[in-house]
């Protein structure tokens, strides 16, 4: 029978009334006294070189204070990596940013922005990924995590061995990350000598690793620089990028004209300057004995990256490498560098677009074999890490899809689908996983004299329950009850934590509040030891106390006292302790995955060329859940992201020019209410021993595999296989 983790005690995020009231400060909405508006100068040519920027007319309209563009930047900026593009005259894409106008109010921002004339040299573009194709190029790493390209084997004699081979090219589109916050920056300097000299409230996913670049680049030190970001509205990865060069744009502005500054882009520019998922061409070939055991896999990805910044690689291959058992696999990534914004991470990150072409090439071999595709892959699970040869930490992908399996109905499956009226409706499965990775961290716990706790760490809360986690975890170490517990984040004065990416917040912060708690412990243990009052009694260890319903109790005895006389007795200001968690250990141990697997219902309209996603039921297995309720969240936003991928959201570009032709969401479609479908999300039990606490990241887990799903159950309904991401109307019109 399938199982799942309840959560009946959640009373919802204790930040929840601060957002629904309209009273929580993101970044933008920070009030600074004297706050100057700041708009970008843009330039539409996708390559070329900027001749000479010309400020008269700017800067004698009224409300205009200063621009700010390469000369200013050259003078009060280090040379620093991508920062060139604003320390250069090189025009790299269209809509590139070569200069900043400061204003009293927005509206005179723009209109200065408005009356800046560039003059620049255009130059032949590389617009596309297939114009650029001749100087295509081999990294050395995928994603920063990966190796670019890996062997095992001898792939290419398996795969002509092989019974049964599925070979096929698969493509999937630029995809933009599109937050509800757009990105913004508040910034003012302080004119101290010493301390903070430069305060930044900005939407990041990594306070810390922001606070760095900025230091870096003005040569100050890093302790010198205050970065804010109290609440995010989403990132899914574009906010994690740090070097942005507008916002570097916007301080210096500020500091030449010494009041703050505020500096928000609009939809349209998140599309060209908040970073983007690279399309992939991926060519994959998997074959198999007559059995359906695998022999051999060749994973081949084509992708684009920019012509300004170093060469990134999502590791859209890594998953052929080891989420199945196959002794003989080889996989590759080459870049193409074009006229066009730069990649970065986005949710599933390589995982993704990868699974895509993977799981859709199993559901082919598995219909060439006349194998079920559940059958498939449980024959095919890897006993161990297959690139690294390293045991699992743990594995719960037969458990994901055999609880999935039942909990969808599987067993009940129409190979071809069936009809309903005009309806053609079809089933499609596919496996997710993603690696379970940490950070180091730190954190600060606190118990009041009055009973309560306070939690601080500089981590950040994208909007995905980190609040909440935090102060859920430290209530059930502490014997409190949730509504007990503060949580502060967001600031580089608190203690460092983690950037927010790659599903490692959670799985970073719990062994450091487990420590925290122990310490607690361990110095409340001393302090009632030596009070000659204490009933608690001289012999008392840490572990012989524990923490229950607001009090301090030793084990085995009626022996407690309230958490507030107990903190007002000994410590009146309050009992503080630290909780550190290293990061990954350097030498490699067991391999910590999570797993899932995601079963589809659509439904496809030949007449209309709509395919609606009916049901989407998934099973997860991603170590110990902390908070179900958040978990659940966490799966159906990613199944959301998934869903979106698969049949509706693309960035399209001039193949000409390179330049974006629909920057709006009138172009650029995104799943809404209307396209939800019933969500069945299924948390396997799993115990892990081997990572910190038991707890993985699960953030990135639900995005992947989904696409493939849909497309799998668009196949079943309609007998076209379709292997370019979106599925659109005219991909399906007239099918089935």
């Amino acid at each position: 029978m399938s199982q799942t983790i309840e959560d009946p005690g959640f009373k919802g995020r204790i930040e929840g009334p601060l957002k629904v009231s309209g009273t929580a400060v993101f970044a933008a909405e920070t009030p600074m006294p004297g706050l100057l508006h700041a708009a970008l100068v843009q330039v539409p040519i996708t390559c070329g070189e900027v001749l000479a920027v010309e400020t008269d007319a700017a800067l004698a309209l009224p409300g205009v204070l200063d621009v700010v563009g390469q000369s200013e930047a050259v003078a009060m900026l280090r040379r620093a990596g991508v920062l060139n593009l604003i320390l250069q005259p090189q025009i790299h894409f269209a809509d590139q940013p070569v200069a900043l106008v400061v204003a009293e109010t927005a509206v005179q921002a723009r209109d200065g922005a408005a009356a800046v004339r560039v003059r620049w040299r255009e130059a032949a573009p590389v617009p596309s990924l297939e114009a650029g194709l001749a100087d295509a190029y081999a990294p050395d790493m995928a994603g920063g995590r990966a190796k670019a390209a890996s062997l095992r084997g001898d792939p290419a004699a398996a795969l002509a061995g092989a019974a049964a081979v599925s070979r096929a090219r698969y493509v999937t589109a630029v995809n933009n990350h599109h937050p509800m916050e757009p990105h913004a920056v508040v910034c003012a300097w302080t004119g101290a000598r010493t301390g903070v000299q430069l305060e930044v409230h900005t939407c990041t996913q990594a306070v810390f690793g922001t606070r760095s670049v900025i230091a870096h680049a003005l040569g100050l030190e890093p302790e010198a620089v205050r970065v804010v970001s109290t609440f995010l509205g989403g990132g899914f990865g574009c906010k994690g990028q740090l070097w942005w060069p507008w916002m570097m744009l916007a301080i210096l502005a500020a500091r030449r004209t010494g009041r703050p500054v505020r500096l928000e882009l609009s939809r349209g520019q998140l599309f060209t300057l908040a970073g983007r998922r690279s399309t992939s061409i991926q060519d994959l070939a998997v074959g198999a004995d007559a059995d359906g055991r695998l022999l051999g896999i060749d994973h081949q990805v084509l992708a684009q990256t920019s012509t300004h910044a170093p060469g990134y690689a999502d590791p859209v291959a890594a998953v052929s490498r080891l989420t199945y058992a196959c002794a003989n696999v080889v996989t590759g990534h080459r870049l193409v560098r074009t006229n066009e914004p730069q990649p970065v991470p986005m949710r599933g990150p390589g995982e993704a677009p990868g699974s895509f072409a993977l799981e859709t090439a199993l559901n082919e071999l598995a219909d060439q074999l006349d194998i079920d595709p559940v059958a498939l892959r449980l024959r095919n699970i890897a006993p161990h890490d297959q690139e690294s040869g390293l045991p699992w930490s743990s594995n719960g992908l037969a458990d994901c899809l055999r609880q999935g399996a039942e909990r969808f109905g599987w067993s009940q499956r129409a190979v071809r689908g069936w009809s309903e009226g005009d309806l053609r409706v079809g089933w499609g499965m596919a496996v997710a996983s993603y690696p379970a990775r940490r950070q180091p961290c730190s954190l600060r716990l606190r118990v009041e004299a009055d009973g309560t706790a306070l939690v601080q760490c500089g981590t950040q809360d994208m909007g995905s329950g980190t609040y909440t986690a935090l102060a859920r975890a430290a209530a059930e170490g502490l014997g409190l009850a949730v509504e007990q517990v503060a949580v502060e984040l967001g600031d580089t004065e608190l203690p460092e934590g983690p950037r927010s990416a790659g599903s490692q917040v959670t799985q970073s912060f719990a062994p450091a509040m487990a420590g925290a708690i122990a310490a607690l412990r361990a110095r409340l243990a001393e302090g009632l030891a030596a009070d000659p009052a204490s009933p608690f009694g001289e012999d008392l260890a840490p572990e012989d106390l524990e923490f229950v319903d607001g009090a301090v109790r030793r084990r085995g005895t009626n022996v407690a006292a309230p958490w507030r006389e107990l903190v007002r007795h000994l410590a009146p200001e309050g009992l503080e302790a630290m909780g550190e968690a290293p990061g990954m250990p350097a030498e490699p141990g067991p391999t910590a995955m999570g797993f899932g697997a995601v079963f589809a219902e659509v439904a496809v309209d030949p007449w209309l060329g709509e395919a609606r996603v009916r049901r989407l039921t998934a099973a997860y297995a991603a170590g110990r859940i902390l908070n179900p309720t958040l978990a659940r969240n966490q799966y159906i936003s990613g199944l959301i992201g998934g869903l979106g991928m698969a049949l509706q959201e693309e960035t399209v570009s001039d193949a000409r020019t390179g330049r974006i032709v629909g920057d709006s969401f009138t172009d650029y479609a995104i799943p809404v209410n209307a396209d939800m479908p019933a969500f069945d999300i299924v948390m396997v039990p799993e115990h892990d021993p081997h990572v910190p606490e038991g707890v993985k990241g699960i953030g990135m887990l639900g995005h992947v595999g989904t696409a493939a799903a849909i497309a799998e159950a668009i196949f079943q309904a309609t007998g076209r296989r379709i292997r370019r991401l979106p599925i659109r109307v005219e991909d399906i019109l007239g099918l089935g």
